[in-house]
């Protein structure tokens, strides 16, 4: 139940926020960085969709939990792998909290929508570019309320009571359903688009290296 008007947790202090970025960058960093001939194309398409999803949330974020980036990170996963959807997942998170707001509830996005990402990698989501849509659909409803209650834990502290959590959990329900909806309508009208364009544009990167081109990588 990530309820954008409302406070996930406690603020986290300008150092604590700074270490965080850094983290998380560095993680990005590594996740996107690979030893091919088209490492820079890969990384410019990437980081292109990747600012287009943090503007969306941006832009959406005015309705409660609508969340079209559960569906992207599923998409990114199924058709890029795991490393570099897990990458997306966290930048996504990073450049649109920027705007909307750091604080510890980060931390508990990026890890649930890079779980996602890993998730869709791993589902068999989306064959070349074509999408399973009801797996993807079900899959969408389940991954969205799950995120929602991970990142529900950013609220606990040390005097918090299970029932008190439970009853957290349970007056956000009416933002999981609408989380859920937005994933359905994503998937949708969104998916179908993201996957043809990722076959279109990072399918060459897929491709092994020939000889010459591993030796002009190794010089």
């Amino acid at each position: 139940m990530v309820m954008t008007d409302g406070v996930h947790g406690a603020v986290l202090g300008p150092i604590e926020m700074l270490v965080l970025n850094i983290v998380l960058i560095t993680f990005c960093f590594f996740m996107l960085c690979r030893p091919t001939i088209n490492s820079t194309r890969e990384v410019l398409v990437l980081s292109t969709i990747t600012i287009a999803a943090a503007a969306s949330r941006i832009i959406l974020e005015p309705l409660p939990n609508v969340q079209p980036l559960t569906v992207l990170c599923l998409i990114m996963g199924a058709s890029v792998g795991a490393r570099r959807g897990m990458a997306f997942a966290v930048m996504a998170t990073m450049i649109s909290n920027i705007i909307l707001s750091h604080g510890l509830w980060t931390l508990f996005q990026a890890t649930g929508w890079a779980a996602i990402a890993f998730a869709g990698s791993k589902l068999n989501l989306v064959i070349q570019s074509d999408i399973l849509m009801k797996r993807l659909l079900v899959t969408s409803v389940i991954v969205s309320v799950l995120f929602d209650w991970w990142v529900s834990l950013s609220v606990i502290t040390s005097g918090t009571t299970l029932f008190e959590f439970f009853l957290y959990i349970l007056n956000g329900l009416p933002f999981d359903v609408l989380h859920a909806l937005a994933s359905i309508v994503s998937a949708v009208w969104i998916a179908p688009y993201l996957a043809n364009l990722l076959h279109d544009e990072i399918s060459d990167l897929e491709k092994p290296l020939i000889s010459g081109e591993a030796d002009v990588i190794a010089s």
